[in-house]
């Protein structure tokens, strides 16, 4: 089976549908490069669609420790870090090692935890 991409190329179906399958022929396409070549103008379509496309613009991030207008993806893997915790994407060259975001819901955790110190105090009385 294969699967039209709409003048941008076509993808072998299990390719589409199960990314981790590979055939003999799609492993010496790799190896010649001739995979990559052919997946180019795919990726390329797929990347310029996310970009123009509201909804998949409105599942990008924009990194909170620069504020730039700028939307950032997890799938940009050159520029991008993306925090294994809470999945909040930051700019590489922005992020110092530290996630803000789980910072904040720790702070929070404590703090419940020291206002609302006893819950189950109560229940066990």
């Amino acid at each position: 089976a294969v699967v039209s991409t709409q003048s941008t190329g076509t993808i072998r179906g299990h390719i589409y549908n199960d990314p981790e399958l590979f055939s003999l022929e799609d492993l010496c396409s790799v190896k010649d490069r001739s995979m990559m070549e052919s997946l180019r103008p795919i990726v390329t379509s797929w990347l310029q669609h996310v970009d123009n496309c509201g909804l998949c613009r409105g599942k990008g991030f924009i990194c909170e420790l620069c504020a730039r207008k700028e939307v950032i993806y997890p799938f940009q893997l050159t520029t991008v870090f993306q925090c294994q915790m809470c999945w909040t994407c930051f700019h590489q060259s922005c992020f110092s090692g530290t996630c803000p975001k789980c910072a904040r819901i720790q702070s929070r955790r404590t703090l419940s935890q020291e206002v609302d110190p006893a819950p189950q105090e109560i229940l066990s009385n």
